[in-house]
Formats: C-alpha cells, structure tokens, sequence
C-alpha cells in the first residue's frame, strides 16, 4: 500500500511540473506547496541561436563590477563563452590585458621575468626534403631569458631536440607536433619603432599575411596566424604594426639549429592599439612608423634543404 502511495505522489509531481509553463521550474514550500516560479534565465534566452541575449543577473554585476575588464565582460555574450573569461588568456585577448595607460597593452604585473614586449605564441614551422631528420634547436643566449611558456617543454640548456618527421613535423619525445611555441618577454630598447604602418584591425591582419606569404611562409603557418590571431587580437579600431625580422631579433634571442643547410627566417609583429584613428599632430607614446618595412624584410630567395619559418604578434606591457 505505501508504495502504492509513494507511486500516486511521484506521477503527480511528475503531472504538476510538466503543467509550468516554458521559462518555469516547479519548486514546493512549505507554507505553501508546489508553485512554478521563473527561472534565473529564460529559455528562450538559453539557448544557441539567442547567443546570450538576455539580462545579465543583477547579482552577479555587482559582485564582478571591479574585476579588470578581461576577467569580466559587461556586454552580453553566447552561453558558452561566459567561462572562458574567467582565465589568462581568455576568449578575446592574447593574455591579461589593461585598458588604464595610455597605450592598451599586456598587464605585465600578470607575468614574471623583464621586458616590455611580450612576444605571446611564436610559432616555428618546418619545411624540409628530408622525411625524417634528427635535429636540435637550441636559443643560445648568454643573458638570462624571460620565457613565459613553450610547447614542448625546453630541456636545461634552452633547446628542443627531435626529428623532422613527413617533410614538416617535428617529432619530440615520441610526439608529433605541426610547430613548436614559445611565450617570451624581451627588451623594447632592442625593436624597431620606424618602420611599418599603421591600418584598421581587419586591413593590419591582411598585411601582416600578405607580408609573410612575400617571406613564403608554408600555407599551414599562414591558416594557423589567421585562425588564432583574427580572434586574439583585441577588438581596437585601429593598429600601428612595427615588424621586427631577423636584424632585430637575432641578436637579442640568438638561435643555433643543428642542421647543415638551414635557414631560419623570422617575424615578429609589435601591435600597438589605437581608440580612433591615428593623427600625426597628437603626441604619441611610441612614434607612428615612417619608413618601409620591405627594406629590412628577409629574403627568400635561395632555397635550402631545412627552411625554419617563425611568426609572432607582441604587445607592449609595463
């Protein structure tokens, strides 16, 4: 009989929630019973399509108000993006990122070590006759480095050691990668601020690949720089590109690649953020550029038998 009865209670709780209407859940009190309340967020505000066009709780605009902007996004977002801004990097910049100086930039109190430019996610890609190559890659500078990340992790001795594997993988410790990485911060006093242009977002990402397929940088690099960086580099009207090629950066990260015939060719994009569109009568913290990059560009002409491409994009940070 008392399972008879627990049955007749359960199909008429199951009965009375399915009677809420859409946006409802049935809750009971004590006092008063079952009631269908609304919920926290609406249906038809949940769902994919809508893409996170409702309210945002007051409770939680209060609660997050003071967090720095990367942390917290005030603006409405789709219902799956809302936990990726709660992480350095995050959905919509390269790494934590401020808004109070002059010139948005990294948060550099984020990250340790020294240097202004945080060079985030340089890329080195591999095109080679041979199928498979043993070869070491090694960063031999004398000064201490100011490594942030790298994938696959560096030995002792700063280097990555494998093989060339299918003619443009490599291959360490038993695993494939399409490219090796590498997050570093490096001295602003050794770049080049002359030389590049300044355009809108969209036009500054159609240069900076225009710029390395004139290096002939293999298509997998170019699709990588696109993916990634059309989504990383934050959403500023405008941008002064400063190229630093392998004048500026070998001799502040030196490379020795154990490899006969090798080549490896380098790019590395400093992008300064601009709130509108630049004009040349205003001061500026960093000089608009006002030469050609193409002079100083590498160049690729002769073909050897291992060609190591490298691509970054940095930002400034105090």
């Amino acid at each position: 009989m008392k399972s008879f009865f627990y049955f007749l209670t359960l199909l008429f709780a199951t009965q009375a929630l399915a009677n809420c209407r859409s946006g409802q859940l049935r809750v009971w009190k004590k006092v008063s019973g079952y009631a269908c309340v609304q919920r926290f967020q609406a249906a038809a505000s949940d769902c994919v399509s809508c893409q996170g066009q409702g309210q945002k709780s007051p409770l939680l605009e209060k609660l997050f108000s003071n967090f720095p902007a990367p942390i917290y996004q005030p603006k409405s977002l789709p219902w799956w993006a809302h936990q990726g801004n709660f992480h350095f990097p995050n959905l919509h910049f390269p790494g934590a990122w401020t808004n109070q100086k002059h010139s948005p930039g990294i948060d550099a109190k984020y990250y340790p070590g020294k240097g202004e430019v945080h060079a985030l996610k340089p890329n080195i890609y591999v095109q080679s006759i041979h199928a498979e190559k043993k070869f070491t890659f090694s960063f031999s500078s004398k000064e201490s480095l100011s490594f942030l990340a790298t994938t696959p992790a560096l030995d002792e001795k700063n280097s990555w050691s494998g093989k060339i594997v299918k003619k443009d993988r490599f291959e360490v410790e038993d695993i494939h990668y399409d490219y090796l990485f590498y997050d570093i911060r490096l001295p602003k006093d050794k770049m080049q601020f002359e030389r590049g242009l300044c355009a809108t977002r969209d036009e500054a990402i159609k240069w900076m690949l225009s710029d390395m397929t004139e290096m002939k940088y293999p298509a997998i690099a170019l699709q990588d720089f696109e993916e990634h960086w059309k989504v990383k580099i934050p959403d500023f009207p405008f941008y002064c590109i400063y190229p630093q090629y392998n004048q500026q950066l070998d001799p502040i990260l030196p490379v020795v690649i154990s490899l006969e015939q090798s080549q490896l060719t380098r790019s590395l994009y400093v992008l300064i953020p601009h709130k509108k569109e630049p004009d040349v009568d205003e001061p500026q913290e960093i000089p608009f550029p006002i030469l050609d990059s193409s002079e100083i560009r590498p160049r690729s002409l002769i073909k050897y038998e291992n060609m190591f491409k490298e691509w970054g994009v940095a930002f400034l940070g105090d």
